[in-house]
């Protein structure tokens, strides 16, 4: 065992003996920057998809007090691709859930990560501008 003197405190250090990493940590840690990795590349993936679809489309924004019903989710697919391929526009209805509309340059939001949630980003004219995933 190490022991040093502090001669000013009049003190001592005992320095713990340096215990071997246990390898099944090290397997984990790989593990998860595998995983994350992944993600990572399934974002990247989903951002240049949506980027295709909807950038340059014009964004048609739900009246006051009318918001559709939620369809069933593989309706709500094939009808989110109908409505993609059929035109210059898109509406909450063609976006993948989690979603959120960004809209204006200067768009205020909250900073809560949701790596999944889709953001669209329009401008004042609402014109898609960007997508991104947080």
């Amino acid at each position: 065992m190490y022991t040093s003197t502090n001669t000013k405190n009049n003190t001592s250090d005992v320095s713990p003996p340096q215990e071997e990493l246990d390898p099944t940590s090290d397997e984990r840690m790989k593990l998860y920057l595998e995983q994350q990795k992944a993600e990572e590349a399934e974002r990247a993936r989903l951002t240049e998809e949506w980027t295709e679809r909807l950038v340059g489309k014009r964004y048609i924004e739900p009246k006051e007090g009318e918001e559709a019903p939620a369809p069933e989710p593989a309706a709500a697919e094939a009808e989110a691709e109908a409505v993609l391929d059929e035109g210059s526009s898109f509406s909450n209805a063609s976006l993948r859930k989690p979603y959120r509309v960004l809209k204006g340059e200067r768009a205020v939001m909250t900073m809560d990560y949701c790596a999944t949630r889709l953001n669209v980003r329009v401008d004042d004219e609402g014109l898609c501008t960007g997508v991104f995933f947080a």
